[in-house]
């Protein structure tokens, strides 16, 4: 497969591999290099050129296709967390919805591979209806995964409704980053912004830069600033720009969150840190039948 695709995608800056059972894509131009799966629509690593990888992927992430690959940035689209049913109406295919949606379990075509302004190279996946999407989740739809490696990594979610009827759709870029050491770290951008603890069950106010100290899974929202993550001890700053985005999720689930994940060393929750760009619980959107949304990430580094 990896062969027929570079038939039929031939770029310069970009290669097609396998990896156990999945297809890799490799994109590699002047600005760094990054790395995604159909499976999933799923963007694994992002290095800046001369810099180390902007993402985390777990050590022990299960590429054979049965569950979504750990780390990375997953799509959760078109409901964030669980499944609520007042969003559409009760269905009888509510039981089987699983968390964060479908796309991430789903394997994506690649629809093209292109040259882009300023020597940037992007790729584009797609998701459709399947025979296993219609079961949960019955009405036709697109959805776009581009992303775009320049001076900065640019993804963009767009989601396309093709049916007679509105949605309401929650969604997030699930970003994993590797950081140096999770505890401790501050998060910049977030002063002021009222939050749901998904952990404490409760809403608050940040009045001050966040400071991490795992476990940790908040949800701030009517937030459509950016975000700084600060990792010395990799010697760099890590900034998201959002569009069409007004959540913003943070999350790590601790040492003891860790523990419960098969597909995650124990230990290593000091080495991640997710900081998601979304549209969650309040800031869910109604999606009109023949209408389409983007919602965008531009990530970019800065050494300190």
């Amino acid at each position: 497969m990896p062969a027929s695709l570079q038939s039929r995608f031939p770029h310069p800056n970009v290669r097609f591999s396998r990896h156990d059972q999945l297809v890799m894509i490799d994109i590699v131009n002047d600005f760094g290099s990054a790395r995604l799966t159909p499976y999933g629509g799923t963007l694994l690593s992002y290095v800046p050129r001369g810099g180390v990888d902007t993402l985390w992927l777990s050590d022990t992430a299960v590429y054979d296709g049965s569950k979504p690959v750990r780390g990375g940035v997953p799509v959760c689209w078109p409901w964030f967390g669980a499944y609520d049913a007042t969003a559409m109406g009760a269905h009888p295919s509510d039981k089987d919805k699983k968390g964060h949606g479908f796309a991430r379990y789903e394997q994506w075509e690649i629809e093209s591979v292109s040259d882009q302004p300023g020597g940037a190279t992007q790729v584009v996946l797609c998701l459709s209806p399947n025979e296993a999407i219609a079961r949960v989740w019955p009405y036709n739809f697109k959805l776009q995964l581009a992303v775009t490696l320049g001076e900065a990594l640019h993804v963009e979610l767009i989601g396309e409704n093709l049916s007679d009827r509105d949605w309401n759709v929650s969604e997030a870029l699930h970003t994993y980053f590797r950081v140096a050491e999770a505890e401790g770290l501050r998060l910049r951008g977030l002063e002021g912004i009222r939050y749901l603890d998904k952990l404490r069950d409760g809403a608050a106010t940040q009045n001050s830069t966040l400071t991490i100290t795992p476990p940790l899974d908040c949800v701030f929202l009517d937030h459509s600033g950016s975000v700084v993550i600060e990792d010395p001890g990799h010697g760099r700053e890590i900034e998201m720009h959002k569009h069409n985005s007004h959540s913003t999720i943070v999350w790590n689930p601790g040492e003891q969150g860790a523990k419960a994940f098969a597909d995650m060393p124990n230990d290593q929750y000091h080495a991640m840190l997710c900081v998601e760009a979304g549209n969650a619980f309040d800031n869910a959107y109604t999606l009109s039948a023949g209408a389409s949304h983007r919602m965008a990430m531009t990530i970019t580094t800065r050494a300190v």
